[in-house]
């Protein structure tokens, strides 16, 4: 409907939109934060002389006024209905609205304009991956460093049970990858998983260097402080990397003001 009158025109759209993933930086995965921004410009009929002659139809965000009592929401959009299956965003701030300068035209001849940018930040629900496998990949490795509170003489012992938490762990990331979004590069939980099975493989190897030791006849109490002082280094590692993750999701959850 346009009004020569009062220059105003009204225009409801109804957009679907597919979001492709290639456009999408996973690396934080599972707490990666997205903007996903839609642009809406007129490149048609802008010219001087026009109908939409740029100089006299300017763009603009609608206010109370404009809407003439039609709608109680300024820009017209009930941001609470926004729906993103798997992703979380502040209702609070909802979509934002912003004037980017828009260049178009052939080369040489491009005109200055602007187009309407609507962004919606978003985060990944993570709770799955929070409260269900970094809690037993954790808990799997504290396991695995007990085991060298065994003497170092018990090597097939203490060697096989980490090989089996290990086993447990490759079906693990198995069962995880099935989920991960595609990426040619490494992301955070498969660093994760890499590390702590890593670690594991350091233990065993640990496991046999003090076999040895104890084989060539270093005390027991040598071969004790060997376990304890790598023991320390692998429980700092299992630390660090809970500590890192959760700070991660905080630091998301903090910057969408979700918390």
């Amino acid at each position: 409907l346009l009004r020569e009158d009062t220059k105003l025109m009204r225009w409801t759209c109804l957009y679907r939109a597919t979001l492709i993933q290639d456009e999408l930086k996973v690396d934080k995965f599972p707490h990666d934060r997205h903007d996903l921004c839609i642009k809406l410009a007129i490149l048609a009929n802008r010219r001087p002389g026009k109908i939409w002659d740029r100089k006299i139809w300017k763009l603009a965000l609608a206010t109370q006024e404009d809407s003439q009592g039609s709608t109680r929401i300024p820009h017209g959009l009930a941001v609470d209905q926004v729906k993103i299956p798997d992703f979380s965003f502040n209702k609070e701030v909802g979509l934002q609205f912003g004037f980017e300068p828009l260049m178009h035209g052939p080369a040489g001849e491009s005109e200055n304009d602007e187009y309407l940018k609507v962004r919606l930040s978003v985060m990944r629900d993570s709770g799955y991956y929070d409260l269900n496998i970094m809690p037993l990949l954790a808990l799997l490795n504290l396991v695995a460093v007990s085991l060298m509170c065994l003497e170092a003489k018990h090597l097939f012992q203490r060697g096989l049970l980490t090989l089996n938490i290990a086993f447990v762990e490759i079906g693990m990331r198995m069962t995880v990858d099935k989920h991960l979004p595609s990426a040619s590069y490494q992301i955070k939980l498969q660093r994760i998983l890499n590390e702590m099975f890593c670690s594991l493989l350091f233990l065993v190897l640990e496991a046999n260097l003090v076999y040895n030791l104890d084989n060539f006849g270093w005390s027991n109490k040598s071969t004790n402080a060997i376990d304890a002082f790598f023991g320390t280094i692998a429980l700092s590692h299992i630390a660090t990397i809970v500590y890192f993750y959760y700070a991660d999701k905080r630091k998301v959850r903090g910057s969408l003001k979700l918390d």
